[in-house]
């Protein structure tokens, strides 16, 4: 049963915390339609003992919701409900044993993703290694926040950075060697698979310390080697490249000459930074002049195409149309050239047992200085 793909799915669901609804669901799938004794003891050994949920628990409240809703589908379907779920379910009726608070505004989600086959046949060529054919399921483990009311919204995981991280695993052509910036980073799920693609440098930034205390505890963890910290044993990867990753705080409205040359890259990204009208001036002024910086060398040429450098990849959700248009009028008047390449390189399903997840509300725009 381990190995059947609704098992899969199951066990990848639980680990990113999807909804409880969604978990019944493909609980009773495993079970041919009914919470069976065999898919409760798959949910009661594989994923609640699972040993990545054991080493980065999800969110104490949403361990006791789960577990109550098992239950409750299971007796609905007229199944004998495990010992060992009861017996969970009454742990987590009482305070965390840690002294922690079962409120505790932060957990963790582990997103279980693919490397599409075009992209593991580039990475395999450039580091030499055969590992990089194999289609194997990978994990980024994220601490993020339950809380987003207040001020943790950048150590949340949001749709459009989901999106971008399947653009970096789809398009690996233009990051690997390259110099990337991420702006707005948040929890740094884009940082850790840039850094496992092959990316030169990266430099992540966010305004808030909060956040970029949260983003370098999720480097850490999987395994990224962070400028300027000791390295944390976490989630298992194979370590191919050397990437070494940089975290700084960023104010878009304060920035100086002088700060801004520390941010030179070849490759700008960003994810839902348009949210707020107020600061997309700020935001559009900032990537205008990351891309009007002197870099030497403006294309990588590979064995298929051409890639200009430097260039911005902004990934956002279409929330208020109104939004949009004012950032797109607010580009142009920057003298910024803008594409909108959702489709025309519309990256693969890397993340397919994400639920909640529309992909088709989110554009992707590429932004470049005119050159003569």
């Amino acid at each position: 049963m381990e190995s059947r793909p609704d098992a899969l799915a199951l066990r990848t669901a639980f680990r990113a915390m999807e909804p409880t609804q969604v978990l019944v669901n493909l609980a009773r799938k495993l079970g041919g339609g009914i919470l069976s004794n065999d898919a409760q003891t798959f949910f009661l050994e594989k994923c609640l003992n699972d040993e990545t949920c054991k080493l980065y628990p999800p969110g104490w409240l949403y361990l006791r919701r789960t577990l109550k809703e098992i239950i409750l589908a299971a007796e609905k379907d007229g199944e004998e409900v495990l010992d060992g779920l009861y017996d969970l379910h009454a742990v987590y009726l009482l305070p965390p044993q840690d002294g922690s608070s079962e409120l505790a505004p932060k957990c963790y989600k582990s997103y279980t993703y693919r490397v599409p086959a075009k992209s593991r046949a580039y990475l395999a060529c450039k580091a030499g290694c055969k590992n990089f054919l194999e289609d194997t399921e990978q994990l980024a483990t994220l601490r993020v926040s339950l809380n987003m009311l207040e001020g943790d919204t950048g150590c949340s995981s949001w749709p459009a950075g989901l999106l971008l991280s399947e653009f970096v695993l789809s398009h690996p052509e233009l990051f690997y060697g390259q110099n990337c910036l991420e702006v707005g980073a948040g929890a740094g799920m884009v940082g850790v698979l840039l850094a496992r693609i092959g990316a030169s440098k990266v430099l992540l930034t966010d305004g808030s310390l909060a956040t970029l205390a949260n983003m370098r505890h999720n480097l850490s963890i999987n395994n990224v080697k962070v400028e300027g910290m000791v390295e944390i044993n976490g989630c298992e990867q194979h370590a191919h490249f050397s990437t070494t990753v940089k975290c700084q705080q960023l104010m878009w409205e304060t920035l100086s000459d002088k700060e801004l040359h520390t941010l030179e890259s070849n490759v700008i990204l960003g994810a839902d930074l348009i949210y707020d009208p107020l600061y997309i001036p700020h935001l559009v002024k900032l990537l205008a002049s990351l891309l009007s910086l002197d870099h030497p060398a403006r294309t990588n040429i590979s064995e298929q195409s051409v890639h200009e450098y430097p260039v911005v990849y902004i990934a956002s959700a279409v929330r208020n149309p109104e939004t949009l248009v004012f950032f797109v009028e607010t580009v142009r008047k920057a003298g910024l050239r803008m594409v909108e390449v959702s489709e025309s390189m519309r990256p693969a399903t890397c993340l397919s047992d994400v639920s909640g997840f529309n992909r088709s509300t989110i554009l992707i725009h590429r932004l470049q200085a005119w050159r003569d």
